[in-house]
């Protein structure tokens, strides 16, 4: 049966960088309007089932009731999402029941951990977040469309999915967690408010990617050295420490209207499999902007870069294949 799953964060875009700065808060009406798109496109395309993981605001509901009757509707069979683990679980869930290709809605942070779970499920990812490198601001209809396509065999993965990179965290020889983007290395001993907002207190930073056309701390990278989704390689960014060869400052929009001036002390680029030993103790490693681990004294902690993070379906380029094969 082909089957598009559906993750959409209530929480996404609404942490505390709207205080501390200028970032949009994309309203629960908003997301369900979105959705709302999300299912016709979906419905177009003569895919059979929508598989969705179950949220305390509803988000679904208005789109559900849309195609009543056109589509099966079917709930991830779980506690209704509180947490980011939910999405880990959803994805995984969803993987495991037969899903073809995932919609998310959220930030950098709600496609990492729904990552943790997909497997090798297509993520079409639907910017709703703070920072949105990872997901692009794509229209609804389109991301329906195209994850429909690719559920009922249209269009095929190799052709229009990329593979991202990832930044593993390994501490005393075992996975602790990844990230997609960036792996921020904080003074900050505590996890707290989660979210990274002032460079001053970042010791190194590991990245996937560094577009010049992104927001966030992986904009630093760019004004470095640009590096896309497509090149095997990463950045690692020393900010605290002794000055290497590189030193340098750059001008980078860290968060939405965050312009700031950060001082660079060595730089370079990174290539996966290599182990990158994180010294700070004690201190927080943030990933893709919200800090997760506690780094304590005694522990060996390292950073690599893997290029077997999640597929992503390219939508502008989905669409094109579809309208090439209805064209011939």
């Amino acid at each position: 049966m082909s089957t598009v799953g559906i993750i959409a964060n209530p929480a996404a875009g609404k942490d505390i960088r709207r205080l501390v700065a200028h970032g949009r808060v994309v309203s629960n009406q908003e997301k369900a309007n979105i959705l709302r798109r999300v299912f016709a496109g979906i419905v177009s395309t003569g895919a059979e089932r929508i598989l969705i993981m179950p949220d305390h605001s509803g988000l679904a509901r208005p789109g559900s009731s849309d195609v009543e009757g056109q589509i099966a509707i079917d709930y991830v069979d779980m506690a209704v999402a509180d947490h980011q683990g939910a999405s880990t679980r959803a994805a995984r869930a969803m993987a495991e029941q037969g899903a073809d290709c995932i919609v998310t809605l959220g930030g950098d942070g709600t496609n990492r951990v729904a990552a943790k779970g997909c497997g090798d499920v297509p993520l079409v990812a639907i910017s709703t977040g703070t920072n949105n490198v990872f997901p692009a601001n794509t229209e609804g209809t389109l991301a329906g469309i195209a994850a429909g396509a690719l559920a009922t065999e249209q269009v095929e993965r190799d052709d229009v999915c990329r593979r991202s990179k990832r930044i593993d965290i390994y501490v005393d020889g075992e996975k602790r967690d990844d990230a997609l983007v960036d792996a921020a290395v904080s003074s900050q001993v505590f996890v707290g408010a989660r979210a990274v907002w002032d460079t001053k207190t970042l010791h190194a930073m590991f990245l996937t990617r560094a577009e010049p056309a992104s927001i966030g701390l992986s904009s630093i990278g760019s004004r470095l050295m640009p590096i896309s989704i497509d090149e095997e390689i990463g950045l690692y960014i020393q900010l605290d420490g002794e000055p290497g060869e590189n030193a340098t400052t750059v001008r980078a929009p860290i968060a939405p209207g965050m312009i700031s001036d950060v001082k660079i002390l060595d730089w370079r680029v990174i290539t996966p499999g290599e182990q990158i030993e994180i010294s700070l103790h004690p201190g927080t490693i943030a990933l893709d902007g919200e800090r997760e681990i506690e780094l304590l004294p005694g522990q060996k902690i390292y950073a690599s870069l893997s290029t077997d993070g999640p597929w992503v379906v390219d939508v502008p380029k989905a669409m094109r294949l579809l309208a090439g094969n209805r064209n011939s």
